[in-house]
């Protein structure tokens, strides 16, 4: 059974103290709000959106800290969404429903689709939409993870956001029939950016990582506003990510596939490497590449897995061949 870290009500109370201090009147439960009142750009932040990933609340709770003591200033709008705290207070990935595939207009079929709904007028007014997940099984880096667009690219070589970024076609859902909540902000206009900080937990990367995120993600946006810089000049200079793409995905159709024990996020694989484990049917790489979101579902004891099955069992992913631009520009 999954339980929340021992540290989570500690972060809680301190993420309620901070929301105590800011405004609250007319937000949804669980956003915290600060106004610089020099500028109009709104700047949101997504934390906890799945239950189950509580890296980035150190960050944030530091965060807010530093700027009600006075050591920290942003001139415009923040918005800290904490998304889903029954999940997280449970240690689960979500209730009843991945909140992160439901950001779709809609009468709510769930808990998280009612959250989801709460949150679409607050992400419909970012202006920059930077949202902090880790992942479910150890991760080689850090990696962002969206769809290419020219902003984007530049925002994340802003940033410098992360060694690695998954990345596909404009438009390109990650999962067909649902959108995240960085596919909502993109609709309309706004830059989406998601990082996979290190694998799910309190650890001292993500932390490190988000709260570095968040301080530059603030920088960049108070720059912007009063005129100091463009975008493409603070993007001058920093690399661009290594760019991989999805170029096959396993489907989890069967109950007996089984990967072979200890698969990593970006881990290398081979072509016709062996990917499932000796009890499972054989599973292996089309082509060589680098793995994303290995699944290891709890299982039976006949070995094969619970229902209801996950629609994939693993993706893999290519380095592109050439700068995304020039791909897809």
């Amino acid at each position: 059974m999954s339980s929340a870290p021992a540290d989570l009500s500690a972060l809680l109370t301190r993420l309620d103290a901070a929301a105590a201090r800011g405004p609250q009147a007319g937000l949804p439960p669980d956003v915290i709000r600060r106004e610089g009142g020099e500028h109009a750009l709104h700047v949101v932040f997504g934390c906890i959106i799945h239950g189950d990933e509580v890296g980035s609340l150190p960050a944030a709770a530091a965060l807010l800290e530093d700027m009600d003591a006075g050591r920290l200033h942003f001139g415009g709008r923040l918005s800290v969404v904490l998304g889903n705290r029954p999940a997280a207070l449970a240690g689960v990935r979500f209730v009843e429903q991945d909140l992160n595939r439901v950001f779709l207009p809609g009468p709510a079929r769930s808990a998280e689709h009612r959250r989801a709904l709460e949150l679409m007028p607050l992400l419909d007014d970012a202006d920059v939409f930077l949202d902090l997940h880790q992942t479910i099984e150890p991760t080689r880096s850090a990696f962002a993870i969206f769809p290419w667009d020219p902003v984007g690219e530049t925002w994340v070589r802003a940033l410098d956001a992360a060694p690695a970024w998954v990345t596909r076609p404009p438009g390109l859902a990650f999962s067909a029939g649902s959108r995240c909540g960085d596919e909502h902000v993109r609709v309309r206009g706004a830059p989406g950016i998601t990082v996979e900080l290190s694998q799910k937990g309190l650890r001292p990367e993500a932390e490190a990582l988000a709260g570095r995120l968040m301080r530059r993600t603030l920088e960049i946006a108070d720059a912007l506003a009063r005129g100091e810089a463009t975008l493409e000049a603070l993007a001058a200079g920093q690399p661009l990510p290594t760019c991989l793409a999805p170029a096959h995905v396993v489907p989890f159709d069967d109950p007996a596939l089984c990967l072979r024990p200890g698969l990593e996020n970006l881990a290398p694989v081979q072509a016709g490497e062996l990917l499932s484990a000796p009890s499972s049917p054989p599973v292996r790489s089309p082509c060589d590449g680098a793995l994303l979101f290995p699944k290891y579902p709890p299982r039976g004891a006949d070995g094969r897995a619970l229902g209801p099955l996950p629609a994939e069992l693993v993706r893999i992913l290519a380095p592109l061949p050439g700068r995304p631009a020039a791909l897809w520009g």
